[in-house]
């Protein structure tokens, strides 16, 4: 059921069935045009869970406007579907781009290969062809594009002034909006809690974990009384929460640089297997093989902020990028 969180503002609970994340909150600003920020997947199941709460509230699809703070599929996937003729769907310039390439298989099929050079195999990434949700549960194409906005840009809705702040890392063209007067925050996955957001390699960005942590500097000191994620309904204090995610990739940093001093030569999947990860399997070979995928990409972002310091380097290897820590790279011709 939907959730009245205040006049004029609703919690959808969308449920992501079969994903380890549970659920999408996607919320509705109530008005003379409505806003909805984030959809879910494009699957039945949340197809159902959203129409069942648009209903609930009364909210008419043909005056009502649709904002996604970043590309990912459990964010963007409805947006076709639930589009109505003259009514604008936004999303960053950055994401935008992204998104819409992302309708073209000659993408995946590049990312893969990036994938199997970093150490899958080619068998486990045909598997992943057909199953992953991040390429298989996204939205149709939308007619006309998507409204794109830049950094700075203010929406109104239901009387608040929604204020669109780029937080990129999580995504490159990530936005949280931010209701100033109310003190409200919509993160989308920017900060989370409970668990932490997913920052991996994006292609043409050179350090996307750089950008995450400026990114949490920049939205920690705002003054937020309600703060609105996009994930599970846990919730708390923003620069508390800033503070001990800037400390958990601190972590994991100082994880991956032993990994690779200690063991030159290895693949980003060898090293992303030796890492600490809190998920139920046992070991890395039990982990399933979606979020290795993501576990990876999250790896190589990591290596990329040692890389980009100076810290560690990597060679191509008989198809195979290898990474080594500048010390032990220097021995190696």
């Amino acid at each position: 059921m939907a959730e009245q969180l205040a006049p004029g503002l609703w919690r959808l609970n969308i449920p992501l069935e079969g994903n380890p994340l549970k659920n999408l909150n996607s919320f509705l600003i109530t008005g003379e045009r409505n806003l909805l920020i984030d959809t879910g997947f494009n699957q039945p199941a949340c197809k159902r869970a959203m129409d069942d709460q648009l209903r609930e509230i009364g909210a008419d699809l043909n005056r009502t406007d649709i904002f996604l703070t970043h590309l990912h599929s459990d964010h963007t996937g409805l947006s076709t579907y639930l589009h109505r003729p003259g009514c604008a769907v936004f999303l960053s310039g950055t994401d935008a781009i992204r998104r819409e390439e992302y309708s073209h298989e000659e993408i995946w099929r590049k990312k893969y290969a990036s994938y199997v050079e970093n150490g899958f195999t080619w068998e486990e990434m045909n598997w992943l062809w057909d199953s992953n949700p991040a390429k298989m549960e996204g939205p149709e194409p939308l007619d006309g594009g998507f409204d794109r906005l830049d950094d700075g840009a203010v929406l109104e809705y239901g009387g608040r002034k929604l204020r669109c702040i780029l937080t990129p890392g999580h995504t490159p063209g990530h936005l949280c909006l931010y209701d100033a007067c109310n003190g409200v925050l919509f993160s989308g996955d920017h900060v989370l809690f409970h668990i932490t957001p997913n920052i991996c390699r994006w292609e043409g960005v050179p350090d996307a974990l750089g950008d995450y942590l400026e990114s949490l500097d920049k939205v920690k000191d705002l003054p937020v009384k309600m703060l609105l994620p996009a994930h599970r309904e846990e919730t708390g204090d923003l620069r508390q929460r800033a503070e001990e995610l800037k400390a958990h990739h601190a972590h994991r940093l100082d994880n991956a640089e032993r990994i690779v001093a200690e063991s030159p030569g290895l693949t980003a999947y060898e090293i992303t297997g030796r890492m600490q990860w809190s998920i139920r399997a046992r070991n890395w070979t039990e982990f399933p093989l979606t979020q290795k995928f993501f576990a990876v990409g999250e790896a190589m972002a990591h290596l990329d902020w040692l890389e980009v310091r100076g810290k560690v380097t990597h060679r191509l290897e008989n198809g195979k990028i290898r990474y080594y820590s500048i010390d032990n790279h220097k021995g190696v011709d």
